[in-house]
């Protein structure tokens, strides 16, 4: 028997990449202010509405790429159109984090041919040919000489070139090469080293001053790119309380070899994780990436912080408005493992089809979540976590409260919303954690919470002045909080001082 898809609120965040798909091609203010602009400017705001009432949560700004003004006018149509739809929409930052790339090259592109020797260039910047080329990361101080020995693979553009060590000059800063395969390169392509414990410096002046725009702007989580070990984490931790901003919650993305060696460090001075699957699978044999994927989301349920599961989901629809039937798979069961979040790059970034590609996500999302096991997750899951007596003790019970009936084939769910009430942090947590089936309305006097849980599963947030008059005023507030979202079936039960009120 087919579950029916009932009109339930989504409860699996999504996290969907800003790009001129989104904000159009308004890179600088004289552009967004040019009246011959305006239609784009209109559009920007438009799309910006679109993805986020398909189901978008938190707008994630890519720092590899685009210039300060650029970000800026992104989350000036971030910020307005929240507010305007009345929702608590996050901005996450996500640095460029420690990159060695491919110098220049003269023409453009050079073709390296399979079984050709080449030359790789780490001190000496040289124009680079078919037969040899440099490289270097951000500071230009970096030897990668230092982290090579024969044997190893150096994978370049995506893995799509693959270098084979023959020998390593560390002193002159020059690597011995042979290509295994054809392939052509030009400038700015990025280098990975499987194997490799890399020695290159962790934050660069850039990525300082990137942590400190959001520290700024008053963004809400930064994605810290190649952490490989909890060291990492407490450097830019240390930025963000110099800046007085230690509310901005550190979502150390996992992908290198190393940071899996040290990934339970990571996660304990961590406030969430990214499975970052792009790099993830290039640092590691790519047939691993499953297996620590589900051991990743696994872990970070037992330790109660949000994991993000990222990187060509739904790559196909950057070009078609139909997924492959092995994304809806992908994206599936990484709900069914238990992810808080999914997230679009490239899809929504610069894809033709960005608002499909969220409305994709979400419909796959809410299928996999009619099917969760929720059982499951209260008696297998939950147990093994750690959360204070109190908000454990709660959570069990508003899950038992919420608990499906009928089969798991086709359950049947009483309650849409669980409209909490309270300003405890922890007690919060503890609720998204369990899974209940219900999204959890969070009714809170706490500003600092509204955005706080925006890739944590289920929960969406209200803000009223007085929580004790909110909560004896609750069928208003809740009727308040319920008009901004445009479901038609809210069944909602509340939770009011350890007490389970009908509305």
């Amino acid at each position: 028997m087919q579950p029916k898809i009932t009109t339930f609120f989504k409860r699996t965040k999504i996290v969907a990449t800003m790009g001129p798909a989104i904000t159009q091609k308004l890179f600088t203010w004289s552009a967004w202010n040019d009246p011959k602009n305006a239609e784009l400017v209109k559009k920007a705001y438009q799309r910006m509405e679109e993805i986020i009432l398909a189901g978008v949560n938190c707008c994630r700004l890519n720092f590899s790429h685009g210039s300060y003004e650029e970000q800026e006018i992104r989350i000036k149509v971030i910020r307005e159109t929240a507010a305007k739809l009345k929702r608590n929409i996050a901005i996450m930052l996500d640095t460029k984090g420690p990159e060695i790339r491919v110098n220049k090259f003269e023409p453009e592109f050079a073709t390296i041919e399979a079984d050709s020797k080449v030359q790789i260039y780490c001190k000496e910047q040289i124009v680079g040919s078919s037969t040899k080329f440099s490289v270097s990361d951000s500071t230009g101080t970096y030897n990668m000489a230092k982290d090579v020995k024969i044997g190893h693979n150096i994978l370049i553009d995506d893995g799509k070139l693959d270098l084979v060590v023959e020998s390593v000059d560390e002193g002159n800063g020059i690597i011995h090469t042979v290509a295994l395969n054809t392939h052509t390169i030009n400038e700015g392509r990025r280098i990975n080293l499987p194997n490799s414990t890399y020695t290159m410096k962790f934050l660069s002046d850039k990525d300082k001053n990137d942590i400190e725009f959001a520290c700024k702007n008053d963004l809400d989580y930064i994605a810290a790119s190649f952490v490989n070990n909890p060291n990492h984490v407490n450097e830019i931790r240390q930025i963000i309380l110099k800046n007085n901003r230690p509310n901005i919650q550190i979502i150390s993305k996992i992908e290198t070899g190393e940071a899996i060696k040290n990934l339970c460090g990571i996660i304990d001075v961590s406030d969430g994780i990214m499975v970052a699957r792009g790099d993830l699978a290039l640092e590691i044999p790519y047939y691993d990436v499953p297996y620590w994927q589900k051991q990743i989301i696994r872990y970070c349920r037992y330790v109660g912080k949000p994991i993000i599961v990222a990187t060509q989901m739904l790559d196909s629809l950057e070009r078609n408005i139909q997924p492959t039937r092995a994304e809806v798979t992908d994206v599936f069961f990484a709900v069914e493992r238990g992810s808080d979040a999914n997230m679009l790059s490239g899809e929504s970034a610069k894809g033709q089809f960005p608002v499909i590609a969220v409305k994709t996500m979400a419909t796959i999302d809410e299928r996999s979540e009619l099917l969760f096991d929720y059982d499951r997750a209260l008696k297998v899951y939950f147990p093994k976590t750690n959360f204070p007596r109190y908000a454990e003790k709660t959570a069990i019970k508003i899950a038992k409260k919420l608990m499906p009936t009928g089969t798991h084939d086709a359950p049947i769910f009483n309650y849409n919303y669980l409209a909490l009430f309270t300003d405890d942090k922890m007690l919060v947590r503890a609720v998204s954690n369990i899974r209940p089936a219900a999204t959890i309305l969070l009714i809170t006097s706490e500003k600092e919470l509204l955005r706080s849980f925006a890739i944590s599963y289920g929960v969406q947030s209200f803000y009223v002045e007085d929580l004790n008059a909110a909560k004896g005023n609750y069928r208003q507030v809740i009727n308040e909080a319920m008009n901004i979202y445009p479901h038609e079936d809210k069944r909602v039960i509340a939770y009011i001082d350890k007490k389970f009120v009908n509305v």
